[in-house]
């Protein structure tokens, strides 16, 4: 953990702010049509939990994050950059209604965007 990453995940306000965020962020995808769909039949008591786990940890938080390998919870469920991005973008809304600056908006966008290929399973080449 860098002390950037660290400043980052302070400056959002740590780990109750990044709870809230998460739960925020939760009401806009279960409202989603496009996204609300990988949610039924989930815990989103646990769900929530585990993302706040993964975000807190994602910005460089004390938290560790307790959940199964990103590669492994989302194999095979049909996730795209489509409904990443869309994920993604309700964050990014969240974000910006409680004034996070852009700077520290594309920090977070940053960090998430270095698990996407685990996250839809794509797999990048390098020519």
């Amino acid at each position: 953990m860098n002390s950037e990453e660290e400043a980052l995940y302070y400056r959002l306000g740590g780990s109750g702010e990044i709870r809230q965020i998460i739960d925020d962020m939760y009401n806009r995808v279960l409202e989603d049509p496009l996204l609300k769909g990988f949610f039924e039949n989930v815990d989103m008591t646990k769900q929530r939990q585990m993302q706040t786990e993964f975000i807190a940890a994602a910005l460089g938080g004390p938290e560790k994050y307790g959940g199964l390998d990103l590669a492994y919870a989302h194999a095979g469920r049909g996730i795209t950059s489509l409904h990443l991005s869309a994920f993604v973008g309700h964050l990014l809304a969240v974000l910006e209604e409680r004034g996070v600056s852009d700077n520290d908006i594309h920090g977070v966008v940053t960090r998430i965007n270095t698990y996407a290929n685990d996250i839809t399973g794509a797999t990048s080449s390098d020519g």
